[in-house]
């Protein structure tokens, strides 16, 4: 069946923002008696929601204490260092022009989400940002997707979801949905190529428009 839309992860898949949030962790881990953790450690743990990347950095007992204190930081902080991925403005044109509905299924917080599509004008292209506590499900939940699916307007063999992780890896699977995966985030290309061998991985964004336009050919 031919694809309809796109969901796009946010962070690591259309943006870098990883020097924000690593000094938004920072300053808020230090102000909280822990030691500042270095950038590797910030990236790794990155992927789930922020509650989740705190837990894996100081454990469960303070994350939730935690997340309170990082969210205003990080409002202060989220454009420092903020860049678009290189081909995300091309990839993103080209399913406007190609009558391809995108969408942005995140767990990053969502007001910080549509901030940064705003900002990088990538609203302009987007049929909405969902982000977390924007309902009550994360990814890799399939009822967070199927939300994002009726809200698009097409079903799972209609949709591709494009990602840089094993969570947005197990977001399309849960919900049966072509997953493509890009290595411009947390993960290599091979250890993304080690999750599915049927997958299709990509070491950038350029490379996946091409995949895409020989899918549309």
């Amino acid at each position: 069946m031919p694809k309809r839309a796109i969901l796009f992860d946010l962070d690591g898949t259309l943006i870098d923002q990883f020097q924000a949030i690593h000094r938004a962790f920072s300053l808020t881990l230090s102000s909280m008696g822990f030691p500042e953790p270095t950038f590797d450690a910030v990236k790794r743990a990155v992927g789930g929601a922020s509650d989740t990347t705190m837990e894996k950095l100081i454990g469960k007992e303070r994350a939730k204490e935690a997340v309170e204190i990082l969210r205003p930081i990080f409002e202060n902080e989220m454009f420092n260092g903020l860049i678009a991925l290189p081909g995300s403005d091309e990839i993103l044109s080209w399913c406007n022009q190609n009558s391809l509905k995108a969408g942005v299924l995140t767990n990053k917080y969502g007001p910080h989400a549509r901030a940064v599509c705003t900002h990088l004008g990538f609203d302009q292209f987007l049929e909405f940002t969902i982000g977390a506590n924007d309902t009550e499900w994360k990814k890799p939940d399939s009822r967070l997707t199927l939300h994002a699916l009726n809200t698009i307007g097409f079903n799972n063999e209609e949709t591709m979801y494009i990602g840089d992780s094993p969570y947005d890896y197990s977001t399309a699977k849960n919900a049966s949905m072509e997953c493509v995966l890009v290595a411009t985030g947390t993960h290599s290309q091979d250890e993304l190529s080690s999750l599915d061998t049927k997958i299709s991985v990509h070491n950038d964004l350029f490379s996946v428009l091409d995949y895409l336009q020989n899918l549309k050919s």
